[in-house]
Order: structure tokens, then sequence, then C-alpha cells
């Protein structure tokens, strides 16, 4: 992939963040690449390398871009997931009604959020196939780099 594909796919995928309410990610990243990056440079009869400051390409922005979508919503995905095991096991072997409450810190109000299986099983499996496509994107991105 040459830069300039990874450009309009960063692009595209930064409009898709923002219009689900990820801009928060985008906002990141974008924090990321824009204090560039710091690499070593070996100067022949110095002892210590120097430090310089570097951009990121276009496929680097959209690799960490990659990165920052994973750790979003696949690792999330996983977290709830994994919450939803936890109650399921407990809602079979107790009385217990079990709950995820959100409570301010500032107001002390809470916000019960019940989760339901199907819902649950179908973010999970649209989280799978983000994945793949995560995972063949890096790998178009990767190929064209070689």
């Amino acid at each position: 992939m040459n830069e300039e594909d990874c450009s309009a796919v960063y692009n595209a995928l930064i409009e898709m963040l923002n219009s689900i309410k990820l801009g928060w990610v985008t906002e990141q990243v974008a924090d990321v690449i824009s204090a560039g990056k710091t690499t070593e440079e070996i100067v022949s009869g110095r002892k210590s390398p120097d430090l310089k400051l570097s951009y990121y390409t276009p496929q680097e922005q959209l690799l960490l871009l990659i990165y920052a979508i994973e750790k979003s919503v696949i690792h999330t995905g996983e977290i709830e997931g994994e919450i939803m095991d936890i109650f399921s096991h407990e809602a079979t072997t107790s009385d217990l009604k079990p709950e995820l409450r959100f409570t301010s810190s500032v107001d002390g109000k809470g916000k019960l959020f019940k989760y339901n299986i199907e819902s649950v099983n179908s973010r999970k499996q649209k989280i799978q196939e983000l994945q793949k496509l995560l995972g063949q994107l890096r790998q178009e991105i990767g190929s064209d780099v070689n």
C-alpha cells in the first residue's frame, strides 16, 4: 500500500470513528502523530548517539490508528465478554442478580447498565470481524513496505 493509499484509508477511518463518537481515539492518535518520533543517529567519533525528531510516515500513521482501534474497541469488547461470563456464572450459581452500575463521582448518581447476552454476542461477532479486517489491513501495509 503506497503513501497515498495509506493516507486515504487513514482519513476514512478517522471519519468513521468520529461519526460513531470515538473522536477521542482520533484525537489521541493525532496528538501522538503531531509530537513526532525520536530516533537515535550515530555520529562517527562520538560515544553517545544524537537524538533526532522525525515525522511518522503515512504507513506508520495508519498503523498507529489501527493499534488505537484495537485497544479502544477490540480490547474493551474482550473485557465486556469477560464481564458477561462472570455475570452468567453468578446468575446460575447464586440468588444474586448481577448488574453493573456506573456512578458519577461528581453527583453520586448512578446509571444502571444491564448486560444482555444477545447484544454482547452480537458485538463479539462484529469485533471478531473488525479484528480480522484490521489484520488484513496491517498485512497490506506491511506487504508494500518490504
